[in-house]
């Protein structure tokens, strides 16, 4: 990948987070019921060919919402919206 590819990657992944964010305040318990939806999906992947190179995203996905939920449990505890 080339920088360029990188930063709009970066970029992707930064304006997701902000969108997460803004679902889970005004949506309460988006993010968990995204977390298990995901990790649900994951568990229940059959093993198929192709199946080593979609767990590494679903793992990702959930390092990604994790992280999400648990800024907003942190500002929350702070008392932010």
């Amino acid at each position: 990948m080339n920088a360029m590819q990188v930063s709009r990657l970066d970029a992707c992944a930064y304006l997701l987070h902000l969108l997460l964010q803004r679902a889970e305040a005004s949506q309460p318990g988006f993010l968990e019921d995204l977390i298990r939806g995901v990790a649900a999906d994951r568990a229940g992947m059959p093993d198929v060919p192709g199946r080593e190179y979609a767990l590494p995203v679903f793992d990702e996905v959930l390092r990604m919402l994790e992280f999400a939920n648990a800024q907003m449990k942190e500002a929350r505890a702070l008392g932010r919206p």
